[in-house]
């Protein structure tokens, strides 16, 4: 009887232990500008890159991300209230027409073929719109990809339209390095496991900076007690996993087959 006993005590202790485990989630956000950016490469594969589009390294990263299993983000700059002329090539603009709006997301989608997702780079502006909003999120769709709402204004109803769409879509909840001094991203490190405790995951956002990724180089070194490092896609249910990679894949067989007929027609 006292065995009983003990082995239940043991069961249940092993019930609440595995309760508290963590899961949390880390993006690197702004890939692609520097040459700095390849030593994220050394970070854990859990760790999902989001590239800037038409960035002088992005390719190249992507390329090399990709062969290590790692989850990769388009990074796609949207309309910020202030400072749009740091948006960089491919920016979505709310003056755009539809047709011009879906060309040029789809048009930055092809430097990133491996992206499983995107997210809004800046976007404080053009995430607080309907309209636009549901035009990224048609191309997505279609696409088969999903959505990661990097929050930069507490206005924003991206992430609500994808998911009213059937879009999958996840959101930011901590950002690491917006101080990039060693105590500053630790607290904020702090703060995000603190609300694994509350949360089913917690995604965080950071950026390739060398004080961040010496950071992070130092916080996974060794396993974090009751903290489960995840990919992105990880959160996703594995049916919404599978569902989303066979409509990418037939996108993919689709446009490669009209491609291939435009191709053979200007021969």
């Amino acid at each position: 009887m006292r065995f009983i006993l003990l082995l239940l005590t043991l069961m249940q202790s092993s019930n609440s232990y595995a309760q508290q485990v963590g899961i949390l989630s880390i993006v690197l956000d702004d890939m692609g500008y520097n040459y700095n950016d390849f030593q994220a490469l050394s970070l854990p594969p859990e760790v999902s890159f989001s590239i800037l589009p038409f960035t002088p390294y992005g390719k190249q990263i992507a390329k090399k991300a990709h062969q290590q299993g790692r989850q990769l983000l388009l990074h796609i700059p949207m309309e910020a209230k202030q400072d749009n002329n740091k948006l960089g090539q491919g920016a979505l603009m709310s003056n755009m027409q539809e047709e011009e709006f879906k060309a040029s997301l789809r048009h930055s989608l092809l430097f990133i073929p491996d992206a499983s997702g995107i997210n809004n780079h800046m976007g404080s502006a053009l995430t607080e719109q309907f309209l636009p909003m549901r035009w990224t999120m048609e191309v997505l769709k279609k696409q088969g990809l999903y959505f990661l709402d990097s929050r930069t204004t507490d206005h924003t109803i991206a992430q609500n339209v994808a998911l009213a769409m059937h879009i999958p879509a996840l959101r930011r909840h901590v950002f690491l390095d917006n101080i990039k001094t060693q105590a500053a991203m630790n607290k904020e490190f702090q703060r995000a496991l603190l609300l694994t405790k509350t949360n089913k995951a917690v995604v965080i956002i950071a950026h390739p900076y060398p004080e961040t990724l010496r950071f992070l180089k130092n916080k996974f070194n060794n396993p974090i007690a009751n903290i489960r490092l995840v990919a992105l896609n990880q959160l996703f249910p594995k049916t919404q996993r599978l569902a989303m990679a066979q409509k990418n894949k037939m996108y993919q067989q689709a446009n490669n087959q009209v491609t291939s007929k435009v191709f053979s027609q200007t021969q």
